[in-house]
Formats: structure tokens, sequence, C-alpha cells
């Protein structure tokens, strides 16, 4: 979700914006925003709710193949675009692992604690605010950083 619109704007207090990215099953990718209602004669202030949607089983395209069908059907086919070739992960390996040597060392850093069910260590937001940005809530400002 986006951030909340002040209470006091000129569209009044409204529903936030959301992008939503649905993953397995019934994949979709939608962005629900409000719009100014179409028309001569409506007002600057009447807003509707509307989706722009990508949800790929609506569309009348016959039957939609599960994922790892689809990769089998690329491997039988000799399409090789979505598969990492082994030099390409050797060079991960090679770049990846001083990196996890280092982490699973004494000498690690130890990772924040925060209470569980929370939204993660006060250092996340400090990070966030340093690099010029604000992490928001559902109602607004993390209090965190108010």
């Amino acid at each position: 979700q986006f951030k909340k619109a002040p209470p006091n704007s000129l569209f009044g207090d409204q529903p936030q914006n959301e992008l939503v990215l649905r993953v397995q099953p019934n994949e979709a990718i939608y962005y629900r925003m409000l719009a100014k209602t179409p028309g001569l004669s409506s007002r600057a202030h009447e807003v509707r709710r509307t989706d722009l949607d990508l949800d790929l089983r609506k569309l009348e395209v016959g039957r939609l193949p599960e994922a790892y069908e689809k990769l089998i059907h690329d491997v039988i086919q000799g399409e090789g675009h979505n598969f990492v070739r082994a030099d390409e992960v050797e060079e991960g390996w090679r770049i990846f692992d001083p990196l996890l040597k280092h982490l699973e060392s004494d000498a690690a850093p130890l990772p924040d604690s925060y209470p569980k069910g929370s939204r993660g260590p006060p250092s996340s937001d400090e990070l966030i605010e340093s690099q010029g940005f604000r992490r928001y809530t559902r109602t607004g400002i993390s209090t965190s950083m108010a």
C-alpha cells in the first residue's frame, strides 16, 4: 500500500492506492487506485476506486500451464532462457562464498534483535532514514520516526 493522503486533502478521507503482486496460486498483478470520475458533470473531488488488472486467467487464451509444467516444456523444446549456465553458477559462488564464510565465522556481526511480530529492529528505520527515505505504515509515518 502507498502512503495515505492527509484526511483534510482535496479528496477527503480515502483508501490508499495499492499495488498487488500475487504469486501462486492464482497469479495476478493489479494496481488499485483512486481515479477521477469521468465526465464533464463530475466535480474535482469525485473519485472512485478502480483497478488496472493483469490477471492472465481472465484472458481467453486457453489453458494456462502450471509453473513447473512450463519449465519442463522449455527444457524439452531446448529453450535455455529460464535456466542458469554452469559458468554463471560458478561465478556466483566465487562472489558470494567469501561473504558466506565470513557470516559463518566467529567474527561475523550479530543481527539486531527485535520483538516477535514487530516490524523489525529500530536500526532498520534508522538505515532507511539515513538514505533520505521514510517508512510508512497503514496509518501514516512510523512511530519510531515521527
